[in-house]
């Protein structure tokens, strides 16, 4: 079976004399050298003033909403096509979500949507960038309007350097199934110093000194673990260009298909996910003829969803049948450094058996 995703293979002899370093520095966690190199690879890459590494993913968000400071119990409007690790962080952080319709096109959080799902215990605006494509930018013009913070989900998006310093912050994933990665880990990026502090303090107990002076976790990212992620770092250029040719070559089946089509043509995406869109009534067939062939598929199911936990949370802006629709329209394929030309023909020859698509409402530009 060809993989949804594939862990980029760390640089073993860079990993091996950084283990050695930091057997010798006795170091091994609380911010030591070896996470403060990956903290300055990271922005480097990202374009940032400040990068700060956290436990996971989901660590990274809860923090920087909590670096918001934002009152218990208040409304984060977010998107409900996205990992539930998205209101997971809500939730930890003492804030209830308020979902908001979709883009059909982009599948992120549509501005209008957004701009209806206000109210007058909202606090936040939380946008995901869903398969590395930046959300709106009229979501930061909405949220400075209202007098709300904005945090960015960004966990699909690393390697998309203009959107890190949006908002008061974004939060990437650096779980092992990212394009970069630490096995488990997560970063935060942010241009406002003082918010890079108060997330400092955040993912170390709240400490300063022996005083527990804010809200916080153990949230920090272990010296082994920022050891990996550098010695996958050395290898990314590498991945990078494997991906995108293997994207190219997805782009030119889905062209000579009429059977399936680009997910969000001409939109930037970091190459952290493909998607294609199907017809919503077919998404299953195309997932058995690929599993058939020997090729894993995803669907993204809403979190509105019947059978989900945020089932019940409030969808302004959108219905939920029309959202569950758009949903069952895209399908994420593998993208890796290891997809090989067989399997590459292999979803050609799955997708060209696909039914043909329907003139689908859910599936027509805005």
């Amino acid at each position: 079976m060809i993989t949804l995703g594939q862990p980029v293979a760390p640089d073993l002899a860079i990993l091996h004399q950084l283990i050695g370093a930091i057997t010798a520095s006795g170091r091994w966690t609380n911010g030591g050298a070896t996470v403060r190199e990956l903290e300055h690879a990271l922005s480097q890459d990202l374009g940032s003033a400040c990068a700060l590494t956290t436990a996971s993913g989901t660590t990274a968000l809860t923090l920087a909403l909590l670096a918001c400071d934002l009152p218990r119990g208040g409304e984060v409007i977010t998107s409900p096509l996205t990992f539930p690790a998205t209101v997971h962080a809500i939730e930890a952080a003492g804030l209830v979500p308020v979902f908001a319709g979709v883009d059909p096109v982009t599948l992120n959080l549509a501005a209008d949507a957004a701009y209806l799902a206000i109210g007058p215990r909202t606090v936040a605006i939380l946008p995901v960038h869903l398969f590395g494509i930046a959300a709106d930018p009229e979501l930061d013009d909405i949220a400075a309007a209202a007098g709300l913070a904005i945090v960015y989900d960004a966990a699909h998006a690393y390697g998309l350097p203009e959107i890190s310093a949006r908002g008061s912050a974004a939060a990437y994933s650096l779980h092992a199934t990212k394009l970069m990665h630490t096995g488990e880990g997560g970063l935060v990026t942010t241009s406002d110093p003082e918010f890079a502090e108060r997330l400092s303090l955040a993912r170390n107990f709240g400490l300063v000194g022996d005083r527990a002076l804010t809200p916080g976790t153990n949230g920090k990212l272990s010296e082994l673990s920022a050891a990996l992620g550098l010695a996958v770092h050395a290898g990314l250029a590498r991945e990078i260009q494997s991906r995108r040719a293997t994207r190219d070559a997805y782009q030119g089946v889905v062209e000579a298909s009429e059977r399936v089509r680009p997910h969000a043509p001409g939109c930037p995406r970091a190459l952290v996910m493909e998607a294609i869109r199907c017809d919503p009534d077919d998404q299953e067939q195309l997932l058995a003829d690929l599993a058939q062939r020997g090729i894993a598929g995803r669907r993204f199911p809403a979190l509105t969803a019947e059978n989900q936990r945020y089932s019940r949370v409030p969808l302004i802006g959108g219905e939920r049948a029309d959202l569950d629709r758009v949903a069952a329209s895209v399908l994420a394929i593998p993208l890796h450094g290891r997809v090989t030309q067989q399997a590459i023909d292999a979803v050609a020859h799955a997708v060209r058996a696909a039914p043909m698509l329907t003139q689908d409402a859910s599936l027509a530009p805005i």
